[in-house]
């Protein structure tokens, strides 16, 4: 939301929640999640509100459901914008364990509750540059917590990436501006993002100083003002 507040001014902000998380938790629970439904949604949100195009944002679990969302339906998406996201795995035998641990996660979840899976997902070295910002990553902790745990723990095992079709051979086709966002203390993505970068025509990396995986929070800042001049520079319409 403080993204969305420093940028409003100059673009129409689009909020929407993913399955599970925040008020979307309405959803019929039994049918398994997918990306391509999650794609539906999407579009039927653009649709509803007339929308041809849209600049479309998205950050890890979200980034990945925005890079599907734009292979399936590039005539969508004006440009697109990658925070610390991946095109999936390949190998099967890495798809295999990753699910399996995201398996394992969300019936942790569903055992201990996710208070004690919160605790232990933000002590990965993952968001180890989040120490740094004590009040920060406390903040993040308390809203994590608030969710609610079933729909966490089949978010976790629904949306893994080992079950997430991968689309490395489909991103060369993009032809849109596209900004990837990475920083610089998270070496992981940085070489995904120098990897991206070399199969997209248009696309451009951007590493963040002083930044892991989590740009946006740790450098807020400085994320905004390459959201503006990216979306300054690319063809430009009023939705995002």
């Amino acid at each position: 939301m403080r993204i969305a507040n420093q940028l409003k001014e100059r673009v129409f902000c689009i909020l929407p929640d993913l399955p599970g998380h925040g008020a979307n938790t309405n959803l019929p629970f039994e049918p398994p999640l997918h990306f391509d439904m999650l794609n539906q949604d999407l579009l039927s949100l653009l649709d509803s509100l007339a929308i041809r195009q849209t600049h479309l944002v998205g950050y890890s679990m979200g980034g990945r459901a925005a890079l599907y969302f734009a292979v399936h339906h590039p005539d969508r998406v004006a440009s697109l914008i990658l925070e610390s996201a991946s095109p999936g795995l390949t190998d099967p035998d890495e798809r295999r364990a990753r699910a399996g641990e995201d398996d394992r996660r969300a019936n942790a979840i569903r055992t201990e509750g996710v208070e004690a899976f919160v605790e232990q997902w933000y002590d990965l070295p993952l968001f180890r540059s989040l120490r740094a910002l004590p009040d920060v990553l406390a903040q993040i902790i308390a809203q994590r917590k608030a969710n609610h745990p079933a729909w966490i723990a089949k978010v976790i095992s629904d949306l893994s990436p080992g079950r997430q079709p991968p689309v490395w051979d489909q991103v060369p086709r993009l032809d849109m501006p596209v900004l990837l966002v990475a920083g610089s203390l998270d070496k992981k993505y940085v070489a995904l993002g120098e990897q991206i970068a070399a199969h997209i025509p248009r696309a451009r990396l951007a590493i963040v100083p002083e930044a892991g995986h989590t740009v946006h929070l740790e450098q807020p800042e400085k994320f905004v003002h390459l959201l503006q001049n990216f979306l300054s520079a690319a063809d430009t319409i009023p939705n995002l």
